[in-house]
């Protein structure tokens, strides 16, 4: 099978042999406590320096750029956050994940939240990770106008037998609004599925690029039969995702079987080649 996405891996070697290349110094480093919190998984800023974050399992929080922090959605159960919602909830690797701000957060206020879901119209195995649009107020304190724009993306509803092999693996979880084109691009990992990095339809193992709304970016180009929302697939469990400054082009860090963890550059409609089916008598050492 050939591989159309660009990956770079860099083995304890190079990066030892890069390292002996620099003469030592004394480096002076000063830690300060910038923000408690517990289980903290992704950060997103306002240009003034007001970070939206996010916990695990508590939910989605913002520190003003005065230093207060505010509690604005919470998993259900939980308490201090000026909403909750019940279908939210944690377990294992899953939970509340990615956030994203709006490029045009000034004149909408819309920030995006990835977070593991469960409910009776979830579907696998009743569960389901989503993507949500929510406006926040004025004085950052609240959250309104809550909308799942995507769905469907996929979720481990049991244990397996892999190594970490409870329920709630392998979730992606980034979001990220490209520079470049506007869209907002969403990692997904593969759930421990063998077969789904590779299948057309099933939302496990990709990267998505869609609009405001979880439609398909124009101009996506996955191969024919494909969801129309795919930019990339053959993905293992990409959980980070960036821009590179001055082209913009899209790179995911992508975590490997407990080794090759790698930076991939992403090509439209492109395979990242990670296809489990190719070790169905040694999957269980194919995960970590």
């Amino acid at each position: 099978m050939k591989k159309t996405v660009v990956s770079l891996s860099l083995t304890a070697v190079t990066a030892a042999a890069m390292l002996a290349a620099v003469p030592a110094s004394a480096v002076s480093v000063k830690v300060e406590n910038f923000q408690k919190a517990e289980s903290p998984w992704d950060m997103a800023f306002l240009p003034d320096g007001t970070m939206f974050y996010t916990e695990k399992c508590g939910g989605l929080s913002v520190r003003t750029s005065s230093g207060g922090v505010n509690k604005l959605l919470g998993v259900g159960g939980s308490s201090g956050y000026a909403k909750t919602k019940g279908d939210l909830f944690c377990d294992g690797q899953a939970g509340v994940l990615g956030v994203a701000v709006d490029p045009d957060f000034s004149s909408n206020r819309y920030i995006y939240l990835m977070s593991s879901s469960r409910g009776d119209n979830r579907t696998y195995g009743g569960y389901n990770n989503i993507v949500m649009r929510m406006k926040v107020n004025g004085s950052l304190s609240d959250v309104s106008d809550i909308k799942e724009i995507i769905n469907d993306l996929g979720y481990k509803p049991k244990k397996s037998n892999h190594p970490f092999g409870g329920p709630g693996a392998h979730n992606g979880g980034r979001i990220r609004f490209s520079p470049a084109d506007g869209f907002l691009y969403v990692t997904i990992g593969d759930n421990h599925s063998g077969e789904g990095p590779q299948h057309p339809t099933q939302m496990r193992g990709k990267v998505l690029r869609v609009d405001r709304d979880g439609n398909a970016a124009p101009g996506n180009n996955p191969p024919s039969g494909f969801d129309k929302r795919v930019f990339t697939y053959g993905h293992r469990n990409p959980q980070g995702i960036t821009f590179r400054p001055g082209t913009n082009e899209p790179f995911t860090s992508e975590n490997g079987p407990w080794h090759s963890d790698e930076v991939t550059k992403l090509v439209n409609g492109g395979n990242g080649g990670w296809d489990p089916r190719d070790n169905v008598a040694r999957s269980v050492h194919a995960y970590d």
